[in-house]
């Protein structure tokens, strides 16, 4: 596909997934353009003599005219703008400027497809901009990941100080990957020279776990008893709106992607083995990686007694 180094422009630069797409990128054989939403943001892969493939720029994505600044001269385009109620005229509006400019390909960081009989409005929201760009004759290509392994992230402050995963989910198990084989796979689609075919390349990760499990995983890393408790729909969007203070919509997202899994029994056995020829990471060593997030500091705990 590509006659000379590509330029790529990555739309959500300093996320989870899009800034590993960045730094595995920045050692690529390619011109790398991070999108930042302020200029003020710290950006993922800062600017040094080891990293002149890179660069950066602001962008309100609620102007077509600044995104199309962005993206003018580049060949591909990490799509993924953060999932928000404005993530499909966000996208929208990426896809447009790309028709525009010729930009030869897009990758896009989706949802996994959903029954029919279930409702999953994030989901939805991805289908609807799926197919603004099956629309159009740009080559492209759909990842679809299961949950990442790093949104247990959002688990924190629960585990931290009442040692408690709380959720509505039963003994259902959720299928993991982590964020980094993901940008990965994001990575070998964008700079392959093979036509994408306007793929959609399912992620799963390893195995499926069920929170009983992690409560016990998480217990062994901390060395501090964890437990799950298993509570009504109704207490656990108070919890997450009320306490944890998330906007109504992604507590919403939280909930229903839980009951989705209790529904449809996610995949226990990865796709990362085939796409990327080795084994995926597993859950447990993303977890002794990141157990200082499940653990209280001292004075923290002493405080909050």
């Amino acid at each position: 596909m590509y006659l000379s180094k590509p330029t790529i422009v990555v739309f959500g630069s300093t996320g989870t997934v899009g800034s590993e797409v960045l730094r595995q990128l920045s050692k690529c054989n390619c011109f790398v353009r991070g999108v930042l939403r302020k200029p003020t943001r710290k950006v993922p892969v800062k600017l040094n003599g080891e990293n002149n493939n890179i660069t950066y720029i602001a962008v309100n994505l609620k102007s077509k005219k600044e995104i199309k600044r962005a993206c003018i001269n580049s060949d591909t385009i990490f799509l993924l703008t953060g999932t928000s109620p404005n993530q499909i005229n966000y996208e929208a509006s990426i896809i447009s400027v790309a028709e525009e400019l010729n930009i030869k390909r897009i990758v896009k960081l989706s949802a996994p497809i959903v029954p029919n009989n279930i409702y999953v409005e994030v989901s939805d929201w991805h289908r609807k901009i799926e197919k603004i760009l099956f629309e159009t004759n740009i080559d492209y290509c759909f990842l679809q990941p299961h949950s990442f392994m790093q949104n247990w992230e959002r688990n924190t402050f629960s585990i931290k100080y009442f040692g408690k995963i709380f959720d509505v989910m039963g003994d259902a198990k959720r299928n993991y990957v982590d964020a980094r084989d993901v940008a990965e796979i994001a990575v070998k689609y964008l700079l392959s020279n093979n036509i994408l075919d306007r793929k959609r390349i399912v992620i799963s990760g390893p195995e499926a776990i069920s929170h009983q499990s992690m409560a016990a995983r998480i217990s062994h890393v901390t060395n501090r008893k964890v437990i799950y408790e298993n509570i009504s729909r109704d207490e656990y969007m108070y919890k997450l709106t009320k306490q944890a203070k998330l906007p109504v919509w992604l507590a919403r997202h939280i909930i229903e992607i839980d009951i989705l899994a209790m529904k449809h029994p996610e995949p226990n056995q990865d796709t990362v083995t085939t796409i990327l020829n080795r084994m995926p990471r597993i859950m447990d060593t993303y977890l002794q990686e990141s157990r200082d997030l499940f653990i209280a500091s001292k004075w923290k705990v002493f405080f909050n007694h």
